[in-house]
């Protein structure tokens, strides 16, 4: 889930676990992937609910903002799984120029290997064109489109954090 407030977007991911760190902090893993930090520290951040063991349990399979899919930052041991094919201005597939998204924990990195093409996230306010050489991330669940800017070579590599 994306909420939008003011100008800054907050994507919202699934909290699968709560563990402590080596200094005793306690470390959701999220179903993006990313790893947060959950502080109870008032006034900057006030999360009661992590200094109380059936608290804490029952938060297991809630949400919390991730600042880092709204970053689009991939998670540090995220690792390649499957690559399309090469796509072109003629066969990029409809489905890709059309709004989609990826599955829950499935990361997307867009790769353009000839010309130009323009990456659209709305939620994230990116509309920009992506050159030869460079690359759009796609962080899982987040609606996003493509399309080529005239002749263009292009492929998606589809990547996950392994469990």
């Amino acid at each position: 889930m994306v909420l939008a407030t003011r100008s800054i977007a907050v994507v919202e991911r699934q909290i699968l676990a709560l563990v402590p760190d080596a200094d005793g902090q306690w470390v959701a893993s999220l179903d993006c992937g990313h790893r947060r930090h959950i502080r109870h520290r008032p006034p900057l951040s006030s999360y009661p609910w992590v200094l109380d063991d059936a608290q804490r349990a029952a938060r297991i399979g809630s949400t919390i903002e991730c600042e880092r899919c709204a970053r689009l930052e991939l998670p540090a041991d995220a690792v390649a799984y499957r690559t399309t094919s090469e796509f072109d201005e003629h066969t990029l597939p409809r489905g890709l120029r059309a709004e989609h998204d990826t599955r829950a924990g499935v990361w997307g990195r867009i790769e353009v290997l000839a010309g130009q093409v323009r990456f659209v996230m709305p939620v994230l306010a990116q509309d920009r064109v992506i050159e030869a050489g460079g690359h759009a991330i796609v962080a899982p669940g987040l609606v996003h489109h493509v399309e080529p800017l005239g002749p263009a070579r292009l492929r998606v590599v589809f990547l996950r954090v392994p469990v």
